[in-house]
């Protein structure tokens, strides 16, 4: 059995051994192709490279604004009572996702078109056609472990490229003033539309009676009317409160949740206490008079002088929330830091010439090789009767000549 195992492993060492003296005989036949198309395309290389525009890369290391948690806002918050709920809104801070989302949307890419005229710059025809250079041309990054996004602009100009990644950072902080992304941002628009809503408000009441004083004649109350106009404001006020705070809380509490519950069952038996005085009850602990039994004449100059009351308390506790809510922002660390400032490169980044020549000499020797390969078939092909007839057959086949 090993007698002729033997001669079947020789035949075959014998083949491998042939084919490979036959690839380095046709490599040899044609060395000319081989060495000298490498060469001429490496040549070619050389001065296509010696052509290219010089482009630079210029770039800015931006700190996005970091997560605060809400916890020092909570407990200012809490120091004003009622609306401590209120620190409870969170956006989960501003990711690196997000920041670059702002840096690559169209808003972003309009004020950069904008200030530096690059519609006349790139020579486009559209808008659309600048926006997908500034894809090309612009990176925007992010390092997962330090959160800091990193801005990469190329230009043909040094200093144009340099402004340009500066800009991106100019044009971020706009955006972040505009859109609130952070929780404190968030706090603040939300209690300066309050703010807003309760100083309109208390304005038209002030007004309201204004001009109540100005029919009725009344201008002055007794100390038991006024004792009840303010607990009655009181008592709106801090129904208002609660109101806010139930609106803020439904985005991120359900009713289930016990401080959710908590604040529904103050809210109620704030109404109750509030319905109590103005049907003509006693007032319960409170021993006023209510607003049902004060004179007719009176009546109107009293709901308007308890709606003025009642806007002044809710323009009281709007404006320092606000207040806060700006103190907190600034705090917050809700604007966008700038780490590193894009300088004026001094070297090209584009384009590599020595590798753009190796890269052009290693595919033309691979095609050299494959088409030494290929000429040599087609010459070992003429030379057979049957091979010819194939290919006969296959030009035939291919040919759109009938």
């Amino acid at each position: 059995m090993n007698s002729h195992m033997e001669p079947r492993q020789t035949e075959q060492f014998d083949d491998d051994e042939i084919s490979l003296v036959e690839l380095a005989t046709t490599l040899g036949e044609e060395k000319k192709l081989v060495f000298g198309l490498p060469f001429v395309v490496g040549v070619a290389a050389i001065v296509v490279s010696l052509f290219l525009t010089p482009i630079f890369t210029a770039k800015t290391t931006l700190l996005p604004p970091q997560n605060s948690g809400g916890g020092g806002a909570a407990a200012a918050l809490a120091s004003l009572g009622g609306l401590a709920g209120l620190a409870g809104i969170s956006t989960g801070g501003t990711t690196a996702d997000t920041v670059i989302a702002m840096l690559q949307s169209r808003s972003a890419k309009d004020q950069i078109i904008d200030q530096f005229n690059l519609v006349e710059y790139y020579e486009a025809e559209l808008r659309e056609d600048v926006y997908r250079t500034l894809d090309n041309v612009v990176r925007v990054t992010s390092d997962k472990k330090s959160n800091l996004i990193t801005v990469e602009v190329d230009d043909k100009d040094p200093e144009l490229a340099a402004k340009m990644a500066n800009a991106y950072y100019e044009v971020l902080k706009s955006l972040m003033t505009r859109v609130a992304v952070t929780e404190a941002q968030q706090r603040r628009q939300f209690f300066e539309d309050q703010f807003a809503k309760a100083k309109e408000e208390l304005s038209n009441a002030e007004v309201k009676l204004k001009e109540t004083q100005e029919r009725t004649g009344l201008v002055e109350l007794k100390s038991q009317a006024e004792a009840t106009i303010e607990a009655v404001a009181r008592l709106r006020a801090e129904i208002a409160q609660r109101e806010v705070q139930l609106s803020a809380m439904r985005t991120f509490a359900t009713p289930e949740n016990s401080d959710y519950r908590r604040v529904v069952a103050e809210l109620n038996g704030l109404r109750a206490e509030l319905k109590k005085l103005d049907k003509g009850g006693t007032g319960g602990e409170l021993g006023l008079v209510s607003a049902g039994n004060l004179p007719e004449q009176g009546l109107e100059y009293v709901r308007a002088l308890r709606e003025v009351k009642y806007q002044e308390a809710v323009f009281e506790i709007m404006a320092k929330q606000f207040e806060l809510a700006k103190v907190d922002e600034a705090k917050d660390g809700g604007n966008v830091q700038q780490l590193d400032v894009a300088t004026v490169p001094e070297r090209k980044s584009k384009p590599k010439r020595a590798l753009i020549v190796v890269l052009s000499v290693l595919a033309a020797g691979f095609l050299a090789v494959l088409l030494a390969f290929v000429r040599a078939a087609m010459r070992k092909a003429a030379a057979d009767e049957n091979s010819q007839q194939g290919f006969q057959a296959l030009k035939k086949a291919w040919s759109f000549k009938r």
